[in-house]
């Protein structure tokens, strides 16, 4: 069975346009991941689409993944407030759980810098947490 740590959150779809998807594209539907054709996904309008991700040559690409994040120290303003220790995309705010129990909004808003080499992840967050 597919899990949602198997896939990559695409986001909401909004066209039909599938040139660049792989085969098969996924949608949450009673808290499990539901494959549709790529070619279908005009009847997937509206919803959150995933992909898997082995689908996905992150390397190739250069891209970097939430889940990538884990093991990453969270820094605000100079101030190191924790290490992620998981990442939930399950819902439509996805949340990093530092190992000091403390909870994060991934949001790219929040992003300032992402330093790959020292795994620091560099916030500006609009409140204390």
């Amino acid at each position: 069975m597919i899990t949602l740590q198997d896939v990559i959150s695409i986001g909401i779809i909004r066209r039909t346009h599938y040139k660049d998807l792989p085969p098969f594209v996924f949608v949450l539907r009673d808290g499990l991941l539901v494959p549709f054709r790529s070619e279908n996904i005009s009847d997937l309008i509206g919803e959150e689409g995933f992909v898997l991700r082995s689908d996905v040559n992150d390397e190739e690409e250069g891209l970097l993944t939430w889940q990538d994040l884990v093991g990453y120290t969270v820094v605000d303003e100079g101030q190191e407030i924790g290490i992620i220790e998981t990442v939930d995309e399950s819902t439509i705010n996805t949340l990093a759980t530092l190992t000091n129990g403390r909870m994060l909004p991934l949001h790219e808003d929040f992003i300032t810098k992402i330093d790959e080499d020292a795994q620091i992840l560099r916030v500006r967050l609009p409140f204390a947490l």
